[in-house]
């Protein structure tokens, strides 16, 4: 009877496993704000001055995360699929792609959780 417990246990243990990996793999994405937000970008300078931006912090997962993101100069532009979560760095460069022409920066305070997805970020 010991061995059939014992084998019962090992095998439920092997599918707690397995069903935490899935969890962590699969966790990718953040839901409805609960996670993380994503962020909508509004350049309010010179229109045609500014191209990219670039944001680190801390993804959904609680990882380091650095992304540069072309925008739209003088509009606003929604990085969607990139979620955050705390203390977020913007910079913004006047050249594409982050290559050069840093001339603006602050840092941003992404909740955790909202009712919506987007943490808007104005910059000047």
């Amino acid at each position: 009877m010991s061995k059939n417990i014992a084998a019962r246990a090992a095998a439920a243990a092997g599918s707690l496993a397995l069903a935490a990996t899935g969890v962590l793999v699969g966790a990718g994405t953040a839901s409805a704000g609960s996670n993380g937000q994503q962020i909508a970008y509004t350049d309010h300078a010179t229109p045609g001055y500014r191209h990219s931006i670039e944001l680190y912090g801390y993804n959904n997962n609680g990882e380091e995360s650095l992304g540069c993101f072309n925008i739209n100069s003088g509009g606003t532009t929604y990085i969607s699929g990139w979620w955050w979560r705390g203390d977020l760095t913007v910079k913004a460069y006047n050249s594409y792609n982050c290559q050069n022409g840093y001339s603006w920066g602050t840092h941003v305070s992404v909740p955790y959780s909202q009712s919506g997805d987007w943490t808007y970020v104005t910059g000047y």
